[in-house]
């Protein structure tokens, strides 16, 4: 049995007190865009919803910040942060950001020319953005623009928390439909399925974790290879596919996920810079990405 996020997330803040979240609920069916050529022969994007920022970079802010990061994909992990609105699923990641940007992963099936190339920038979002108008209007068209300006062949999206894989369905299901193959590896089986992008790859782990385990490199290479992979043998639009990998031998995990009731778990959202760490700050300001 899957975590019903969409139903956990709006009963718990209902409590609170917060008007219902009408959540994206897809309608029609996908656009599709096969891969034109091999996998071994494609350039691959990717996206992080789970606000990356590398060192002397600006960090986002928590109120619907719709700006992007470029992230050059050989930048090594101890120079990689993060900011999101729902910072409780970052615990993991800012130790080991191989669990929701899985550049050395990717890094690895390029070497075993499983996967043709990556693009020498990756991007990066704070997907919680809950204004899907804004996700549509704004965030969507300029990845548009910046794949299209890559070149790749296809692109993989790596969503972190609830409205982050709402998020992803809405700029996959415009990449494709603007000629670009998408991938959305997620770990919100129900949103996936309500978003409906044109291919998924689900791994029944904990939000926070959807290319891998902490420090652990094999689950990582072995989740991102079985999602891409996915990209030459999908063939329905809409189609999800099912990874076997399971968290742990207990299933508590899912009770916790799953919680309908307690506290507002989201950072205050205002328009300040949210840093990872003190000296962020200062690298940022030295380097001009921010002015503050």
């Amino acid at each position: 049995m899957t975590v019903e996020y969409m139903r956990a997330v709006t009963e718990r803040y209902k409590s609170l007190g917060y008007a219902p979240y009408r959540w994206v609920r897809a309608e029609d069916a996908p656009a599709w865009q096969p891969l034109a050529k091999p996998l071994a022969a494609a350039r691959v994007g990717l996206l992080t919803t789970a606000g990356a920022y590398a060192l002397g970079q600006a960090a986002y802010h928590y109120k619907d910040d719709t700006s992007l990061r470029r992230i050059p994909s050989s930048t090594p992990d101890g120079q990689l942060r993060f900011s999101h609105v729902t910072e409780n699923f970052l615990v993991d990641a800012r130790r080991d950001p191989g669990c929701v940007l899985p550049l050395a992963a990717l890094r690895t099936l390029v070497a075993e020319r499983v996967v043709g190339s990556l693009a020498e920038d990756v991007f990066s979002c704070m997907g919680g953005v809950y204004s899907q108008r804004r996700v549509r209007e704004e965030v969507a068209p300029a990845l548009l623009e910046a794949f299209k300006a890559q070149q790749v062949d296809a692109v993989l999206l790596v969503p972190m928390c609830p409205v982050c894989h709402q998020s992803a369905c809405i700029v996959a299901r415009h990449l494709e439909a603007s000629g670009i193959p998408t991938m959305c590896l997620g770990s919100a089986l129900d949103i996936l399925q309500s978003g409906r992008p044109p291919r998924a790859a689900f791994v029944d782990y904990p939000l926070g974790h959807t290319s891998g385990k902490a420090f652990d490199p094999v689950d990582q290479l072995g989740i991102v290879r079985a999602a891409l992979r996915g990209l030459e043998a999908m063939t329905q639009p809409g189609e999800i596919l099912r990874l076997p990998n399971r968290w742990s031998e207990s299933d508590d995990w899912r009770e916790e996920a799953g919680r309908t009731k307690g506290g507002d778990t989201r950072q205050p959202r205002d328009e300040a810079p949210q840093f990872q760490f003190p000296a962020d700050r200062d690298a940022a300001r030295a380097s001009g990405a921010w002015q503050g």
